[in-house]
């Protein structure tokens, strides 16, 4: 290995690490609507995200829940054949559709997510009343911070690259 390069320590790399603990998070958790409710990780962010927001096409919902167009149709499908989901045609463009959530579907959603809730506050009983609230000032500010990056590296604006940026060594 090439001493001068710099390092990379996945345990210590926050991409690697919030990725690793987001998909932990999501299985666990997914035990709780798979199990009862017979309904997989993509069908629940869809669902959540059609209670929240109301009528979605297809498009919305994938940027919504950071899935795939594949992933998005199939579960589409599920949700449909199972019925907790209604198309409506767009009046605009024939070809295309939005999603609602039916009565079903409701039904099902107001089921879960009481579920749901308790399992997140034991997770977070780990965490004290500030320790919540810096975890939340913290994904905030990371987010508007990708936010940037994301905007400048589309418009070809490319920062410091050698990854020594502010030292870390403190983790």
């Amino acid at each position: 290995m090439n001493r001068s390069a710099p390092e990379l320590i996945l345990d210590q790399f926050l991409p690697y690490r919030l990725v690793s603990l987001s998909q932990k998070i999501s299985h666990a958790l997914s035990a709780i609507y798979r199990e009862e409710f017979g309904i997989s990780v993509a069908e629940w962010r869809i669902l959540a995200n059609l209670a929240e927001k109301g009528e979605l096409n297809p498009k919305e919902i994938a940027q919504q829940t950071s899935m795939d167009k594949t992933r998005v149709s199939r579960a589409i499908k599920e949700l449909s054949d199972k019925q907790y989901v209604v198309k409506r045609r767009d009046k605009r463009d024939q070809r295309a559709y939005w999603l609602g959530l039916s009565a079903r579907g409701r039904v099902m959603y107001r089921k879960i997510v009481p579920l749901a809730l308790h399992w997140e506050a034991q997770l977070l009983d780990a965490l004290d009343a500030p320790e919540y609230r810096d975890l939340n000032r913290i994904i905030e500010k990371l987010a508007r911070r990708l936010e940037a990056v994301e905007t400048n590296s589309a418009i070809g604006v490319v920062g410091d690259q050698t990854g020594k940026g502010k030292d870390r060594s403190t983790r």
